[in-house]
């Protein structure tokens, strides 16, 4: 009597796994997933937050050169360049294996523009170039672009692939 009972359920416990694996997988591989974007989107974060800090410690007028007539300019006029904002975002990332699709360093700018446009002409800071105020303060935005890659084919379709990742940190000087 026993072995028939037990004959029965061996069966039910084969359907049940059947059933439940697939879930059990997809939730594994789209927490895989998940972990790997998080972890991209903070480095993402950082890199931009470092080329914003860079942007800020030295004077920053965007993609010109403003004339310093002094033989030692750098100490009257200290200028920080797009190239130092852009390897300062290449460093942070270094050891991420992550490359940035893009990177945009908005010119100098009041605290009227948003961080999704960058100045133009119009209402750009030109602090050191056309003689403003020297103690004006104002802000420098650096924007990193990356699409990351989902592995899981399911999750692909669900959220699409890849994922576009845009970061924009803004940050005031304070000299």
């Amino acid at each position: 009597m026993k072995t028939n009972r037990w004959r029965g359920r061996a069966g039910q416990s084969l359907v049940e796994m059947a059933m439940v694996l697939p879930i059990l997988a997809f939730l594994t591989f789209g927490l895989v997933d998940f972990g790997r974007g998080y972890y991209f989107q903070v480095s993402i974060t950082n890199a931009a937050r470092e080329g914003a800090r860079v942007a800020i410690l030295n004077i920053y007028t965007g993609p010109q050169n403003p004339s310093c007539s002094t033989s030692n300019a750098y100490a009257t006029c200290p200028v920080q360049t797009d190239a130092n904002i852009i390897t300062a975002v290449y460093h942070e990332l270094n050891y991420s294996a992550i490359a940035p699709q893009s990177i945009t360093i908005c010119p100098p700018h009041d605290s009227t523009i948003s961080t999704a446009s960058c100045p133009d002409s119009s209402n750009r800071v030109d602090k050191w170039v056309s003689g403003g105020a020297a103690d004006q303060n104002y802000y420098v935005t650096v924007n990193v672009k990356y699409n990351f890659q989902l592995y899981t084919p399911l999750m692909q379709q669900l959220v699409g692939n890849p994922v576009h990742m845009n970061v924009s940190v803004q940050m005031r000087t304070n000299y």
